[in-house]
């Protein structure tokens, strides 16, 4: 959970490649986890990834999952 009166460091006080990748990491993170095919996994992955987005005063994370047959 996120404390208001934490200081982070920002995405715009960040070098791009550094938030080129975190966002890289942060997308094999839930690949991975849908990879499994285990939906609470995905869930969790992404609540963790939403926490860390929006630590970094970014506006979080969604994920669209579509089912292929």
């Amino acid at each position: 959970m996120i404390d208001k009166d934490m200081r982070t460091v920002s995405f715009r006080q960040m070098h791009e490649m550094q938030v080129e990748a975190l966002t890289d990491f942060i997308a094999m993170a839930i690949n991975l986890a849908s990879a499994v095919g285990d939906e609470l996994l995905v869930d969790d992955v992404t609540d963790a990834a939403d926490e860390l987005v929006k630590m970094f005063g970014g506006n979080g994370v969604q994920v669209e999952v579509k089912i292929d047959v």
